[in-house]
């Protein structure tokens, strides 16, 4: 590692969190922009329910979604508004608390999509 790279910028108390290789605010990072691609996949979106690691709460997690990133936060949040919880997208995965699949099924029928339910 150069020592240049020990010494980049991190956080600014004018901006808050910097990404250490453009040096601009996180929010408007530009060497992360190639990541706004649509992943590869067959076309479903799966809709399934899981409680592992979560202290027995159940989780909806919705994969597969055909749209960049940047479209996927923001189907997230009209999603979680639906449905009156909180969630959250790790990883092109939407996470909605709580058991929601049949309204989940629903509604990304409702948005052009192929859904399927996953698991049991």
């Amino acid at each position: 590692m150069s020592f240049d790279k020990l010494r980049s910028l991190v956080y600014s108390t004018e901006t808050g969190r910097v990404c250490p290789d453009c040096e601009n605010p996180v929010d408007q990072c530009t060497c992360k922009q190639a990541d706004d691609s649509i992943p590869e996949g067959d076309g479903i979106v799966r809709v399934s329910r899981e409680t592992k690691g979560r202290k027995g709460k159940g989780v909806t997690l919705i994969k597969g979604v055909p749209v960049p990133a940047s479209e996927l936060k923001k189907l997230a949040k009209e999603l979680k508004t639906r449905c009156g919880t909180g969630g959250a997208v790790k990883d092109h995965v939407i996470e909605i608390q709580g058991d929601q699949r049949d309204l989940l099924v629903q509604l990304l029928t409702d948005k052009g999509f192929k859904v399927k339910k996953a698991g049991g």
